[in-house]
């Protein structure tokens, strides 16, 4: 990245080859314009005087509207089964998927 926010395209191909990524030129251009405008939009953010403003987690102050969580009847063992590819009578058998 350049000391001004800037991202050239010499950063975006360093990032591709880390992530094993391959973009033809015209990407990587396209990419570098996309991502220096994300990084001018994070710096404006950045820059703008916020004291005094209350920290919020959702722009809009919305009561709790879940129902109340009354344990109900479930599934037996053998119902949610009866539809698997694969099981053992006790578990879903699912393909290896680590060595």
């Amino acid at each position: 990245m350049q000391p001004n926010g800037e991202i050239n395209s010499e950063t975006v191909k360093r990032i591709a080859d880390l992530s094993r990524l391959r973009f033809t030129d015209s990407e990587i251009e396209a990419f570098a314009e996309e991502f220096s405008g994300i990084v001018r939009a994070i710096d404006e953010i950045n820059s703008m005087d916020l004291t005094g403003m209350e920290p919020m987690s959702h722009v809009l102050d919305l009561p709790n509207v879940f129902r109340e969580d009354v344990p109900s009847e479930s599934l037996s063992v053998m119902q949610a089964l009866e539809n698997a590819p694969s099981n053992n009578e006790t578990f879903f058998k699912v393909p290896k998927v680590m060595e």
